[in-house]
């Protein structure tokens, strides 16, 4: 069958069908019912529609996993292979606001960055292993340590920084809870037996922190006013909520300074982190690789 000839509503369904196989590696009905409402029988109908006549014998069923699992034959059928279009699924079910390119419009345009070089195969073992609770080995690069190396870590959590993919770990080399690059791991990883503390005890992971960030003090009064309006910063002060974790990511995402040579550059920075927040910093782990 050919897929532009699909109904809308039943190729956004036969889309999440392969997303979710090629991303996750793991389709259960109970997913699409959940996400669209439908009954059973029309779910499994979807998944064996998807198999027979939009991209054939892509998935089987696996009695051990319970689910349709990818065979080496998916190949992206009705999407583009690109690691944004899963995020959006995601996001589009919980409901949240959804990011949308809008080209096709007339006088309307949106600036889209390019996708990270991410490989299913790699980001399918990852998301398999913050379900599972399962140890990796992965061969790892880092810009301090270029060689591919061997680390071994324990996922909890893949995230999207806005920019970058990372997956929060706990790294079994430095016995502390960091940040990896998924685009930097070069071959897919391999299970392995390797004890870990429990996301619960990921402490910075765990914590809530409030960010001050206000205008960039070497702009001037009439800039600073703009970049208030451009924030809606009331009383000139923007509080930013976020896990103790994930803040160095979201003043990335606001190009907010936090140091005094990033303040000079205000132009690049127009907004900064108030100074009594800095010391918020200095507690935390971030690998140079993965910031």
């Amino acid at each position: 069958m050919t897929a532009s000839i699909l109904k809308p509503e039943i190729r956004k369904r036969l889309m999440a069908i392969e997303l979710v196989a090629l991303w996750e590696g793991r389709l259960v009905t109970n997913r699409l019912m959940q996400w669209f409402g439908i009954s059973r029988q029309q779910a499994s109908s979807d998944i064996r529609r998807y198999i027979n006549e939009v991209n054939p014998g892509a998935l089987v069923h696996d009695l051990a996993e319970k689910g349709y699992v990818p065979t080496v034959a998916l190949q992206p059928a009705l999407s583009s292979g690109q690691v944004s279009e899963y995020l959006e699924l995601l996001i589009s079910q919980n409901q949240q606001p959804c990011a949308e390119i809008v080209d096709a419009q007339d006088g309307i345009c949106a600036v889209q960055l390019p996708d990270r070089a991410l490989r299913p195969e790699i980001v399918r073992e990852i998301v398999r292993a913050t379900q599972t609770g399962n140890s990796l080995k992965i061969v790892y690069s880092s810009m301090s340590n270029p060689l591919p190396h061997e680390r071994v870590i324990t996922p909890h959590t893949l995230v999207y920084s806005g920019y970058r993919w990372h997956v929060r770990a706990y790294c079994h080399s430095r016995k502390a809870f960091r940040d990896f690059l998924v685009s930097r791991i070069s071959r897919p990883p391999l299970p392995t037996i390797a004890v870990a503390p429990q996301s619960a005890e990921d402490e910075q992971w765990q914590k809530s922190v409030s960010l001050i960030l206000i205008p960039n003090q070497h702009l001037s009064e009439a800039q600073c006013a703009l970049v208030e309006r451009d924030y809606a910063m009331p009383e000139g002060r923007l509080i930013v909520k976020t896990r103790e974790a994930l803040a160095i990511y979201v003043l990335q995402r606001y190009r907010a300074a936090i140091t005094d040579q990033q303040c000079q550059r205000a132009a690049e920075h127009p907004l900064q982190l108030l100074k009594t927040d800095r010391k918020k910093l200095a507690t935390l782990h971030f690998d140079e690789e993965a910031v």
